[in-house]
């Protein structure tokens, strides 16, 4: 057989009806992400710290014919994300993806930070990761397998000034992303780091200083790289990807 007749025989993963978990989806990337898998079939379930917001990304999703259901959750919260699980597995009996996509952003110098708001970053960024995985991995087993797609920026791999807690939280994520794949890459669970660089979201609110929303990033393209993740042939898996604006860092 040749090489080419064994590319056109490799499945794309079929969405349809697969039960998607995606945590920050109320707006930006989340946002764009829980779209874009209830467009390709999936049932998805819409997590994040704003209650109107939330529910109302839900609602307009149903609105399209998409089955999704909202679940307010702070991911730093144990139980919190207990909850979370607990309700997308009562209401779909079952989770074959998850998506870690929430976090924030607070930045000063190392002299001037809070440690508060150190606290804060951290545990958005880098907790939350490790409990929602923590408490979805159960019940992917329990399935046979599945994903686990973290989101997380080139701040993992690259320093920028005056982002202490949120670089720290994004490196430790992306090695906890690591240790995850090593522990569960035996029992059918694919496990990836998204790294995006700059995005042209909600994130930059806070931030007076910040690149050229222009030359950003769209939550859409950021939303179509974990799609075609999660859309991959299910003999590979990419572990991780970077995504950058053309320009490179901003």
């Amino acid at each position: 057989m040749s090489t080419q007749n064994s590319l056109n025989e490799l499945q794309l993963y079929n969405l349809e009806g697969k039960v998607a978990v995606v945590t920050g989806a109320s707006k930006g990337i989340g946002k764009a992400i829980a779209v874009d898998l209830a467009d390709a079939g999936a049932k998805v379930v819409l997590a994040a710290r704003t209650r109107d917001v939330v529910e109302q990304t839900a609602a307009d999703l149903r609105e399209t014919g998409a089955d999704a259901i909202a679940v307010p959750t702070d991911v730093t919260d144990v139980e919190a994300v207990k909850n979370l699980i607990h309700t997308a597995v009562e209401t779909y009996q079952n989770i074959d993806i998850l998506i870690n996509n929430a976090g924030n952003g607070i930045f000063g110098t190392v002299d001037e930070f809070d440690p508060a708001d150190w606290d804060s970053v951290v545990n958005s960024n880098l907790k939350g990761v490790f409990l929602c995985a923590k408490y979805a991995l159960p019940h992917l087993l329990a399935n046979g397998g599945g994903q686990i797609i973290n989101v997380l920026s080139v701040a993992a791999k690259v320093a920028f000034p005056a982002s202490s807690a949120y670089c720290a939280a994004k490196a430790g994520a992306l090695a906890l992303t690591k240790v995850l794949a090593a522990e569960v890459r035996d029992k059918n669970i694919r496990v990836t780091a998204v790294l995006p660089g700059s995005v042209e979201t909600p994130f930059w609110e806070d931030i007076p200083q910040h690149p050229d929303f222009d030359k950003m990033l769209k939550p859409e393209h950021v939303a179509h790289t974990v799609l075609s993740v999660c859309q991959q042939p299910i003999e590979m898996v990419t572990e991780e990807i970077v995504v950058m604006p053309p320009l490179g860092i901003l």
